[in-house]
């Protein structure tokens, strides 16, 4: 499960780190258009051969960083469809998890009200002190073991909170990522 929390930061960084990418990408593009905006206005030969330079360099490197998202874009997609697969077989898994512990957590709870109800009902003058041992060993193993499953039934809980949150912000990027490829196209 570590191992999977691991990928999925990862994945994530990478995301972020894409997405910052993507928007000094588009401020370059928000500045070249200023710049050429300017260039069209400028009478004075000197500041117009600085600027057609400029603008040149700054082409180039909105060109370089274009090439860079792209092939950045292949890979993050290819990344989200495999943590989306790997998610959704460990949804099941969970899925799974959390029923049987949902069945072992009513049996111990049975056994607690059974064990409890037993202990109160019985004359405890006829008991003897063996069998009220006994008993009480009893109640105490399956009041444990109830508070166990307990836990473990609210941690599955939590995970699937986080594998279902995943999966809707995986999705949502994904389709960030058409509409970056068609900016990419439009450049």
């Amino acid at each position: 499960m570590n191992e999977h929390t691991k990928v999925e930061r990862k994945l994530k960084t990478e995301i972020h780190y894409k997405n910052t990418l993507f928007r000094d990408l588009f401020a370059g593009v928000h500045l070249l258009h200023e710049w050429q905006t300017r260039l069209a206005g400028l009478k004075n030969i000197r500041k117009e051969k600085k600027l057609r330079g400029s603008i040149e360099r700054h082409i180039e490197f909105l060109d370089n960083l274009s090439n860079y998202l792209a092939a950045n874009l292949d890979d993050i997609e290819k990344s989200i469809k495999e943590e989306i697969k790997f998610s959704e077989k460990e949804v099941e898994e969970f899925h799974k998890e959390l029923d049987a512990d949902k069945k072992l957590a009513e049996a111990a709870r049975v056994a607690f009200v059974k064990a409890k109800t037993n202990a109160a009902t019985e004359d405890k003058d006829k008991l003897e002190p063996e069998e009220l041992a006994a008993l009480h060993a009893e109640y105490s193993k399956t009041w444990k073991a109830f508070r166990l499953q307990k836990h473990k039934l609210d941690v599955v809980k939590e995970e699937l909170k986080s594998e279902e949150q995943d999966k809707v912000i995986f999705s949502q990027e994904l389709k960030r990522i058409i509409v970056e490829r068609h900016f990419l196209a439009e450049l």
